[in-house]
């Protein structure tokens, strides 16, 4: 991750998943690609303050979560994969299961190396906090604007089956 564009070099790659803001400076991006030269990369950003550079568990690509916005990254053929999200504001890597998890404040879904393994049930109205992974269980606290406090929640890593949470409505 780079605080900026640089001054000088090879212009950048652009990237954005709506093809606005292709030439305005988001997230950027230096990639290393092994046997190939070094190259800078821009992400325009998604609608939330969360960014990261992660492992894809394809073992091949990278996920470059732009405030919010989550692209899947070919570093060695410098391409777009694909683009998830746009208010994201979790990502945990999990070696032990192979996969990536993501969240939106409202529910979770795990990539594998194929794509999306699953996505799980709303578990918040808007909002968790301390979300970690604990063994085969993602765990953490969603918030209720009912009672204006959080509730904890388990999520099942193998099936997305999520228990307790502060969101009880409908089927979805």
């Amino acid at each position: 991750m780079l605080p900026g564009l640089p001054a000088t070099g090879p212009w950048p790659e652009q990237f954005s998943a709506s093809g606005h803001g292709s030439h305005s400076e988001g997230f950027v991006v230096e990639f290393f690609p092994e046997g190939k030269p070094t190259w800078i990369g821009n992400f325009q950003p998604g609608s939330t303050d969360f960014s990261a550079v992660l492992p894809h568990p394809d073992g091949r690509s990278l996920v470059v979560i732009a405030g919010g916005q989550a692209y899947v990254v070919d570093q060695g053929e410098r391409r777009l994969v694909g683009v998830s999200g746009g208010a994201l504001d979790v990502a945990l890597a999990n070696p032990a299961s192979n996969a990536l998890v993501v969240g939106d404040g409202i529910r979770l879904e795990a990539w594998d190396f194929s794509g999306l393994r699953w996505r799980s049930r709303r578990i918040s109205w808007d909002g968790m906090r301390a979300v970690r992974i604990d063994g085969d269980k993602i765990k953490g606290e969603a918030w209720s604007v009912l009672d204006d406090c959080y509730y904890p929640f388990a999520v099942d890593m193998t099936t997305g089956t999520a228990d307790g949470g502060s969101y009880n409505g409908p089927p979805e």
